[in-house]
């Protein structure tokens, strides 16, 4: 006869109620630590009107398990469960929850909770032999954790294997790269010190947060450790709905237009903007990560949904809501509908899903909601963060980046691969009377102050974020993903014109403008290019500056000012002018620029 065999324990750590969600929700981490078997898991798959994932295991090589894993539920610093049903092994089904509660601002209590169902003594004696010690080593891990402040995961029974030499070496060659050797020391102790996930599945962006340093700096700084060759990289393919990888290529070239969710049931066109990311690895020559997988559903998989929750057909299903200070909206997993939430506060909300979708256009934000579920079969709800993950680095950022391109100028698509890029400001400068420059000093002088011309815009672009796409004669295409930034480099560029001029055999003026909006990544003779009607216009709308100036769309301007009301205090005029290629007039504003005697660009 089966019976139900509970374990429970609780214990007050000193961390943070963050703090230890941060560490105990990353479950694949923490299975490790404390002696789980590594699992093959399938894919979701929906069987019996419920959602599951196919997964199986050995034990000390001689025992199979087989069971079928239930999508996990949680509230972010709260609790998360795991449900199995087994097929294999010596157990029928595990029910399993980690609660968290604050005490104070550097106490939490965790509460493990466990429910399991044996087949037969064997299924008794393993939990009692191996479960629970396991189990309780989660406890451990936490207070592992606390004894370091929190500044250092336990690595349990991880042996770290480091090829010393070839890490001296990167490190040495990296050290002459780049300047800042305080984040060299972070990122080699990272590397020697970290987790096998912690340095097989590195963001920049999330490195800069834990460690404090600037972000932008550390992208460069991930960007030279590859070129010395102590990380390697990889493009993630997100799906945009469950915004989880389904795919990985080395190179932009190995990209496809699209690409396939098994779990919410589509194929997706990529786009540089969101759905594909640069993430960074150590170096296999410099130190042997294990790819063993031990939990691939708990909460650190999707970090932009808040909550998670399954719904039984017919079910009603209760929950209480904790406040989050975020723009949010509520989805529901593999069929994508979607509703967005209020900033209304409320006490009691009701959420209804039918098969036609939600019967609500949106929700307040409410301390308890009460899920509907109208359907013949579970549904998962998700309570998700609208804004992108701001800790992914994206195709879109990373190559809009000078640093990459000299780094990495072979990185393009493949021949005749369209991807968009989303919103980007374009900006083209031109060398006014170039020809007639090479008229009155010659081509040997005038080509050399083109060469200083381009250095010179070079570094103005590289300074505030931005890239050299190409070279057209003596003008420059340049891209940003922030137009702020592309207003700062072409101000810069304008004022340091002077200073240029001192190392030129005749003096020159530029001609700058630029516009923003949507552009299509493209190869474009092995060059990682971007074309459509925001390039177009950009460069019909630098044809309007008559050098020493800044040309750009009123509606750039109605923008940048509405941030920036300092804008307005600068030397300009409206104007309307009709663009070459284009039907309609636009309306244009002009910045005349006063030359300053120092700028951030050098010359």
């Amino acid at each position: 006869m089966k019976k139900l065999v509970t374990f429970r324990e609780e214990q007050i750590v000193n961390l943070s109620l963050n703090a230890a969600w941060e560490l105990l929700a990353n479950t694949n981490e923490l299975n490790k630590y404390v002696g789980i078997f590594p699992v093959n898991f399938a894919q979701f798959t929906e069987e019996d009107e419920r959602i599951i994932r196919w997964a199986d295991a050995k034990i000390f090589k001689m025992m199979s398990l087989k069971w079928k894993e239930h999508v996990s539920e949680w509230v972010r610093y709260s609790h998360y469960t795991l449900e199995r049903h087994y097929i294999e092994g010596p157990f029928h089904s595990v029910f399993w929850t980690i609660r968290m509660v604050y005490i104070s601002e550097n106490e939490t209590k965790i509460y493990l909770e466990g429910d399991f169902i044996c087949k037969n003594l064997l299924g008794r004696i393993a939990l009692r032999a191996t479960i629970y010690p396991q189990l309780r080593r989660m406890i451990t891990y936490a207070m592992e954790y606390a004894k370091t402040q929190g500044t250092k995961k336990p690595l349990g029974e991880t042996k770290v294997e480091l090829e010393s030499t070839s890490l001296a070496h990167a490190i040495s060659l990296l050290k002459g790269a780049y300047p800042n050797t305080d984040m060299i020391d972070a990122l080699e102790h990272t590397i020697c010190e970290g987790s096998n996930e912690e340095v097989s599945e590195m963001q920049p962006y999330r490195w800069a947060r834990i460690h404090q340093f600037d972000r932008f700096a550390s992208v460069e700084l991930f960007l030279f450790a590859n070129a010395v060759g102590l990380l390697d990289y990889d493009w993630n393919l997100m799906c945009p709905n469950c915004r989880v990888p389904k795919g990985k290529a080395a190179a932009l070239k190995q990209l496809t237009d699209k690409v396939h969710c098994e779990l919410c049931g589509v194929d997706f066109d990529l786009d540089f903007d969101r759905y594909v990311e640069m993430k960074f690895h150590v170096n296999a020559g410099i130190r042997k990560v294990s790819r063993d997988i031990y939990c691939i559903n708990g909460p650190v998989e999707t970090p932009h949904v808040l909550a998670q929750f399954k719904v039984a057909p017919q079910e009603n299903k209760i929950i209480d809501w904790p406040k989050f200070n975020e723009v949010l909206r509520c989805r529901v997993l593999k069929y994508n509908d979607a509703i967005d939430m209020t900033n209304e506060v409320v006490e009691k909300a009701e959420i209804i899903y039918s098969a036609k979708g939600f019967l609500q256009t949106e929700i307040p934000d409410a301390k308890r909601f009460t899920i509907v579920n109208k359907t013949t079969k579970e549904i998962i709800v998700v309570f998700e963060k609208k804004d992108w993950d701001d800790e992914a680095l994206t195709a879109r950022e990373v190559t809009s980046l000078q640093l990459f391109r000299d780094l990495l100028g072979t990185e393009v698509l493949a021949p005749g691969l369209q991807i968009g890029v989303g919103h980007m400001s374009i900006l083209f400068t031109d060398l006014k009377n170039s020809t007639r420059l090479y008229e009155e000093i010659g081509d040997a002088k005038a080509y050399s102050d083109v060469q200083k011309h381009f250095e010179y815009l070079t570094r103005c672009i590289r300074n505030h974020k931005g890239t050299i796409v190409k070279t057209i004669g003596d003008s420059v295409m340049g891209a940003f993903t922030s137009e702020h930034d592309a207003f700062d480099a072409a101000l810069a560029i304008q004022r340091g014109i002077s200073q240029l001029n001192q190392k030129l055999s005749q003096p020159v003026k530029i001609k700058v403008g630029f516009h923003t909006g949507s552009v299509i990544a493209v190869n474009a003779n092995d060059l990682l290019d971007y074309f459509g009607g925001t390039v177009n216009k950009a460069a019909r709308i630098q044809h309007q500056s008559t050098g020493g100036d800044v040309i750009i769309h009123r509606d750039v301007y109605d923008r940048l000012i509405s941030e920036r009301p300092e804008i307005g205090h600068l030397v300009g005029e409206s104007f309307t002018a009709q663009l070459s290629g284009f039907d309609k007039e636009v309306q244009l504003q002009r910045f005349i620029i006063e030359e300053k005697t120092s700028h951030a660009c050098g010359a």
